[in-house]
């Protein structure tokens, strides 16, 4: 009985779909100042812990590495719920912490295989104009530094160096 209220573990996906739902709520509060701005702190800090536990993922801890079905998973999940483009999107709104952990869970992304594939690759094949967003993000000297790493990190596919 000891673990009987205790709640599931969440699944990398399921990480994936929550973080992609608060990104698009933090977009959504910017452009309607009616919401109240703790609940926007509340929803903020909780995309900040998502983001932490998707880089602990894909980049494991010091007592364990990271697990290649969980990554593959969250990998999938991420490029299939278009994921990236809010993140990049939304990347202004959040604090620097969580800045850092959203570039760094990019950066790591764009080296993910799944079945041999570069996911990511394909997406941005799909998806150039990303890269433009991703260029415009240096006008903007507190967000360069993270638009620089995910660019470099993006423009190391072929596809998108072309």
């Amino acid at each position: 009985m000891k673990g009987l209220f205790k709640s599931k573990p969440r699944t990398p996906p399921d990480i994936v779909r929550q973080t992609n739902d608060l990104l698009a709520y933090a977009d959504r509060s910017v452009s309607i100042p009616d919401l109240r701005e703790s609940k926007r702190q509340e929803k903020l800090s909780e995309l900040s812990k998502n983001l932490r536990e998707l880089k602990l993922i894909l980049y494991g801890n010091s007592d364990a590495e990271p697990v290649a079905e969980a990554c593959a998973q969250l990998t999938q999940e991420f490029f299939k719920g278009d994921t990236l483009r809010r993140l990049i999107n939304s990347l202004q709104y959040l604090n620097l912490e969580a800045r850092k952990d959203a570039t760094q869970v990019v950066a790591n992304l764009q080296r993910q295989q799944v079945n041999s594939r570069l996911i990511a690759s394909d997406y941005l094949e799909s998806n150039i104009d990303l890269m433009d967003f991703l260029v415009d993000g240096f006008e903007n000297t507190d967000m360069a530094l993270h638009y620089g790493t995910m660019f470099r990190e993006c423009i190391r596919h072929q596809i998108v160096a072309k």
